[in-house]
């Protein structure tokens, strides 16, 4: 399954899903327009997809079972209990809405082949995740990492949807827009995306 849509076979377009239990204090995507994703401070993911939905392809409960069945078999090949759920498939207007809860960031990562990371940057480069030695801190000016922010949390992601951190945002890379303190825009970047946080 590719994030970025959720039916994975027969439309070229996919729709994918959404994380629970994310983001800022009680973040529930509740009022989102757009594709975003939320990430704890436990590490577990909340993402919301918000998509154009062509009814003349699929109904709503012919996308619910395709979505549910790519679920039952992730989880059935994981050996943990439900680390993905679908809390939510719901029709608005022209467009489909889906909330779906992943245990941790490498569950996401997994089963939407889209990678992501939320841990220390002294932690990420175990993981295969190298932090830019320069950031932009928001405002167009450069912030320098240092060996100071080893103990910093940091988030990456290969997405470029939009990423709701449970910590204030510190520094972001190349092509990030920060929306408020705790929530980024990475629609217009390229490759891996990176957010040095500050509790």
């Amino acid at each position: 399954m590719r994030k970025g849509g959720i039916i994975s076979a027969g439309m070229g377009v996919l729709l994918a899903l959404s994380l629970a239990s994310c983001g800022s204090p009680e973040w529930t995507g509740e009022d989102v327009t757009a594709t975003t994703i939320g990430i704890n401070a436990d590490g577990s993911v909340l993402e919301v997809v918000v998509e154009d939905f062509a009814e003349d392809y699929y109904d709503l409960d012919e996308l619910k079972q395709i979505i549910e069945s790519d679920i039952a078999e992730y989880n059935s090949e994981s050996g943990e209990e439900e680390p993905i759920k679908l809390l939510e498939a719901a029709r608005e207007g022209g467009r489909v809405r889906t909330r779906t809860t992943y245990k941790s960031t490498e569950d996401y990562g997994k089963f939407t082949r889209e990678p992501l990371y939320f841990g220390t940057v002294r932690q990420s480069g175990f993981s295969g995740f190298e932090i830019p030695s320069v950031l932009d801190n928001g405002g167009g000016e450069d912030y320098n990492v240092s060996p100071e922010d080893k103990e910093k949390h940091v988030i990456f992601s290969d997405g470029h949807d939009r990423v709701v951190s449970p910590y204030k945002i510190l520094a972001v890379s190349k092509g990030v827009k920060l929306i408020s303190e705790t929530e980024a825009d990475l629609s217009e970047t390229e490759g891996r995306s990176a957010l040095l946080l500050v509790k």
